[in-house]
């Protein structure tokens, strides 16, 4: 087997078709190529960056890929790549250190792009894998913050008391709505922020995400049914460009109206005073979402540790749908 690095840019037809159906194979899905055509080239460098496994036949047969964002710390930006789409087709996973010796190989080409700084949420398998082998450094856990509306959906038993928590919801809006007009007060910005411009939120939330704009708040979402609950993640929210106690407000109270969602969840920081969303205990997260990093060039270590530091960051869903 050889390994490939290189660009979106490079990739052969019979990359792009074998990539899709390894892919679809591993993770179960059924993507065709506009989404991953979309997703890997409509990014701030037009590509991403690729270590591909190819077999004997040039066929893909596994993948380690980075999406290139920009973030800003003190006025100072910030090319930093998040690591996805990690695999290694079941037949071909012969060779425990394929994946390390696939993402060192890829580090070479991200440092080649100016890229100083990898992160990635690895899912429960995956991490112990790329913390004890790869060696990347923990950040800290995503936080869940939550809104339940039909509670017996969710818990699966006593759907007789849709009903009533259909009701305290609203309730809790109409509190909200009276908090809100004393201080509707803004997130305070982290050490590192994403930049989100109009090219970013174009690439970033294709058609099969909500936007809603109302005035000068504008919101994203998606839904999902997660084992039978019809949950409504709340992706981002802005009023004139910052997240604020109003567009948090009409976020969740739109989603309330206009969907039938049992649950309303929130991934992420929320830096500014709310009582809205309740934040998800440890004991009760659907799953684990940590955040990582690896610094590529150690002689930068001074200067990027303080990325090790969850609250330096404002990292949830708009960074990466990591749901």
């Amino acid at each position: 087997m050889d390994i490939k690095i290189c660009t979106t840019a490079e990739w052969s037809e019979n990359n792009w078709l074998t990539y899709c159906d390894s892919f679809n194979t591993v993770f179960e899905k059924k993507y065709d190529l506009s989404y991953f055509k979309q997703k890997y080239t409509e990014t701030i460098d037009a590509k991403s960056y690729h270590a591909l496994l190819l077999n004997e036949n040039m066929e893909v047969v596994g993948g380690c890929s980075a999406i290139p964002y920009l973030y800003i710390k003190e006025d100072k930006k910030i090319r930093i790549g998040q690591a996805v789409d990690v695999f290694i087709l079941e037949e071909f996973r012969t060779d425990p250190l394929m994946l390390r010796r696939m993402y060192m190989q890829l580090k070479k080409l991200l440092i080649a792009h100016d890229i100083s700084v990898v992160m990635a949420v690895p899912n429960a398998t995956a991490y112990p894998y790329w913390k004890n082998i790869v060696k990347w450094n923990d950040v800290g856990d995503l936080t869940y913050w939550m809104l339940p509306i039909r509670i017996g959906n969710i818990i699966n038993k006593w759907h007789f008391i849709n009903g009533l928590s259909l009701a305290i919801s609203y309730i809790s809006l109409a509190f909200n709505a009276l908090i809100m007009s004393l201080c509707n007060n803004k997130e305070k910005e982290s050490l590192y922020e994403l930049i989100v411009d109009d090219a970013f939120l174009k690439y970033r939330y294709p058609s099969d995400y909500y936007e809603v704009i109302i005035g000068s708040i504008r919101f994203y979402y998606r839904v999902y049914y997660e084992d039978g609950v019809q949950t409504a993640y709340l992706l981002d929210v802005m009023q004139n460009g910052k997240m604020s106690y109003k567009g948090l407000f009409k976020g969740v109270s739109y989603i309330i109206r206009k969907t039938k969602s049992d649950l309303i969840l929130y991934i992420g920081p929320l830096r500014l005073f709310q009582t809205l969303l309740i934040k998800v205990p440890k004991k009760f997260k659907p799953k684990r979402l940590p955040l990582t990093c690896d610094i590529l060039n150690k002689e930068d270590f001074d200067i990027y540790k303080d990325m090790l530091v969850l609250k330096n960051w404002n990292f949830g869903l708009k960074n990466y749908d990591v749901r």
